[in-house]
């Protein structure tokens, strides 16, 4: 076992809530009557019980992104946690987006000490800006792949093992050496599924949360060590695709699950497993961080729907230079393409123009927060100038993810656009709609050059390329005396099994 100060991740839990029922789900999502719901008072605690760890403080649920108040948790987090990465942000557009994660993503010793892990819901979505500009490792699974869960929910006493043999398979298992300790509102523990399972079946509670929590030892666990009477996941067991959303359990099991009338069991989602049938020699210890999967850029399927614009409202810029009949005829090429929802112009004229074609006119200072008004949904905005947008600019909005908080723009021969979305941080104390850039920091400018998504596509060498830049970030760092993650240490020590 480890001493959560050697691990390469402790979990702060903000909720064990979660849209999905996946099968023998570690957090045991869907056996609760009523989730949990972390409070600020406590989150605060829990960050400031970590200072001084130099591993990965995560965010995790359930599906942490589902808490009602993640944005402001996050900000507290930010401000307190690790520093802002800009190698890890998506800036550009990005037409496999899951690469760009991946880029990222195995990076635990030489990242930002800031980690999320999620199924990436709608509420991802929502907050993107905020994540990318938090987060610099980020693990991501919508179970939209077949993932294979091992059962964790089967005592070893059931299985006969005896002491001697248990306690060498339990100090080597593959959670609690190779990723997390967890702090739920109940308290902090040296195991996230021992804090699962204290969560499910109402146990005691952790440790205080406090300065230092973590710099226990083995010998401190005492108490806790009874979770792992309770889980199987040091041992050689059956596994089912997480997209089964049936849990495999033991008789004591799911005799637990009666007593707090568990959800899933009421819906016929447990199949009670038989320990005379059990045969281990047909099944694997697990000794590695990801053993669910193989391929990981399988880890987002359908979800990558859910990251594309999802609404975007069509502005039509006219400048002084355009003469009526030509705006006239552009406005009503847009109108034939179901791309013309208001009008933006500071020519007095141009308001009899928006008049006949029944569009709101958005002008002079007040232009954006009329745009924001007249928006149905607070999204996306394309924004063309007297020429309609190049036919490659919809195949890029189509085909790749965007970060809300970058305004993307072009000034090429023949085209001037604007895309920006409405939820962007750099909007919210208004700006100047004719000169929308001018909001926004340098680093969230982008001219797009490219006109394919392919183009917007991480190569094998780019993100070989990344990845070295990431260890050039962290090693300067280090020689600038600030503070870092563990670097080739803890690579070498918290990815492996101690014993």
């Amino acid at each position: 076992m480890k001493s959560p100060a050697d691990m390469k991740v402790i979990q702060i839990e903000l909720t064990n809530a979660c849209p999905m029922r996946c099968a023998n789900c570690t957090r045991f999502c869907g056996h609760h009557t009523r989730p949990f719901f972390m409070d600020f008072e406590t989150f605060k605690k829990a960050v400031d019980s970590l200072k001084g760890f130099r591993g990965i403080v995560g965010i995790m649920g359930g599906e942490p992104t589902q808490h009602p108040e993640f944005r402001r948790f996050m900000e507290y987090y930010r401000a307190n946690v690790g520093y802002d990465d800009s190698t890890a942000r998506l800036i550009e557009p990005s037409a496999d987006f899951m690469r760009h994660v991946l880029a990222n993503g195995y990076h635990v010793d030489y990242g930002n000490r800031r980690g999320l892990w999620t199924s990436v819901t709608p509420r991802y979505y929502e907050n993107f800006e905020l994540i990318q500009d938090t987060f610099g490792y980020q693990l991501l699974n919508d179970h939209s792949h077949t993932s294979m869960h091992q059962t964790h929910m089967v005592t070893r006493k059931e299985l006969g093992i005896p002491d001697d043999e248990w306690i060498k398979l339990r100090d080597r298992c593959w959670v609690q050496n190779l990723w997390s300790a967890s702090i739920t509102p109940k308290g902090a523990f040296f195991c996230e599924i021992a804090a699962a399972m204290d969560a499910t079946l109402g146990g005691p509670g952790g440790w205080p949360i406090e300065p230092g929590w973590w710099m226990r030892k083995p010998q401190d666990f005492k108490e806790q060590l009874d979770w792992c009477e309770m889980c199987s996941a040091c041992l050689p067991m059956p596994s089912r695709d997480a997209n089964d959303e049936t849990d495999d359990v033991s008789p004591v099991w799911a005799a637990k699950l009666q007593e707090i009338n568990s959800p899933k069991l009421r819906k016929g989602l447990v199949n009670t497993f038989d320990p005379v049938a059990y045969q281990k020699d047909q099944h694997s210890i697990i000794q590695k961080p990801t053993p669910y999967m193989d391929d990981q850029e399988n880890r987002m399927g359908k979800s990558r729907n859910r990251l594309v614009p999802q609404h975007v409202t069509h502005v039509a810029w006219l400048s002084a230079n355009i003469a009526a009949e030509q705006a006239r005829v552009f406005l009503q090429g847009r109108k034939e393409a179901g791309q013309l929802d208001a009008v933006a112009s500071q020519t007095p004229a141009h308001a009899a123009l928006a008049a006949e074609f029944d569009l709101p006119l958005l002008t002079g200072a007040q232009a954006l927060s009329d745009l924001i008004a007249a928006a149905r949904t607070p999204d996306w905005v394309l924004m063309v100038r007297d020429t309609p947008a190049p036919a490659y600019l919809h195949g890029l909005i189509d085909g790749c993810v965007f970060n809300p908080g970058v305004a993307y723009c072009s000034d090429g021969p023949g085209e001037c656009f604007r895309f920006f979305n409405l939820r962007a941080s750099s909007l919210q104390v208004g700006g100047d709609l004719f000169d929308i850039g001018a909001s926004y920091p340098a680093q969230k400018r982008v001219a797009l050059e490219e006109s394919r998504p392919d183009d917007y596509r991480l190569s094998d060498l780019g993100m070989f390329i990344r990845r070295a830049y990431k260890r050039v970030v962290w090693l300067k760092r280090k020689l600038d005396g600030k503070p870092v993650t563990r670097g080739p240490l803890g690579e070498i020590k918290s990815n492996r099994i101690s014993g």
